[in-house]
């Protein structure tokens, strides 16, 4: 698939998304985790996985993350397990994270402790992530106003920087991570322009057309959803305590 494909078809790209994505999660084994925060994401992934995937999320008591997760679990018919985590509990995290990449910065810092959270919280061995998924549907909130461009940059990054990071935070709890998002046929979707990629002033619109045909409920495929470090609170203890970590 390329940028040749009609743009003003949503849904013929978006059903053959579906069928990638349905290819692409038939490898979760069971009995794994899943980072969850309720949104499109990750609620894609859970609803494709296998019945013994369990998912988490993590987050300060009353985050908006943790509502939101609850309300996506109700709806997707599972069970989610809360991680709730104090202000020490995300210091330590924090600048565990900072050992392992001791240039990380306060935003990536945010992310990436809240992956460490999780890891640290699960049971299981796997942990499945929705990771990927913005950077190739134009997830972030700076593509919207156009001052961003393409994703070529963020792709970049994600390939070059945080996933090598990322494996070295997991492999510090003697977890593993899985990425389905990166798969490469999931990956052939990122060269979608973002004419395509964003329509009427929402973006993932490919991702949401998926999650449609799949049969996710509509008030995920629509549902907006802040980024995991502000949305469970780390960013807020983070940027409060700053001069602990930086």
């Amino acid at each position: 698939m390329t940028q040749d494909t009609p743009i003003h078809d949503i849904q013929m790209i978006g059903s053959r998304l579906a069928d990638d994505l349905r290819e692409a999660t038939a490898y979760i084994p069971d009995k794994s985790a899943i980072a969850f925060s309720g949104g499109l994401d990750s609620s894609i992934l859970l609803f494709l996985s296998p019945k013994s995937i369990h998912p988490y999320v993590v987050g300060l008591p009353g985050s908006s993350d943790v509502r939101s997760a609850m309300e996506s679990a109700s709806l997707l018919k599972k069970e989610i397990t809360i991680i709730e985590v104090n202000q020490e509990q995300i210091l330590k995290a924090a600048i565990n994270v900072k050992r392992i990449d001791p240039e990380i910065a306060l935003t990536d810092l945010g992310f990436e402790t809240v992956l460490y959270l999780t890891l640290s919280g699960i049971s299981e061995d796997i942990l499945v992530t929705g990771q990927g998924a913005d950077e190739i549907f134009y997830g972030y909130h700076r593509f919207l106003t156009g001052d961003a461009g393409t994703n070529l940059a963020s792709l970049e990054k994600l390939l070059k920087i945080t996933l090598p990071r990322e494996k070295k935070i997991a492999e510090s709890i003697v977890k593993k991570i899985l990425t389905p998002y990166l798969d490469p046929e999931i990956m052939k979707y990122s060269s979608f322009d973002p004419s395509t990629q964003i329509k009427d002033g929402k973006n993932k619109a490919l991702l949401r057309a998926a999650g449609a045909i799949l049969g996710i409920p509509d008030a995920l495929c629509k549902k907006e959803k802040k980024a995991a470090q502000y949305g469970s609170g780390v960013d807020k203890v983070l940027r409060r305590n700053r001069e602990l970590l930086f």
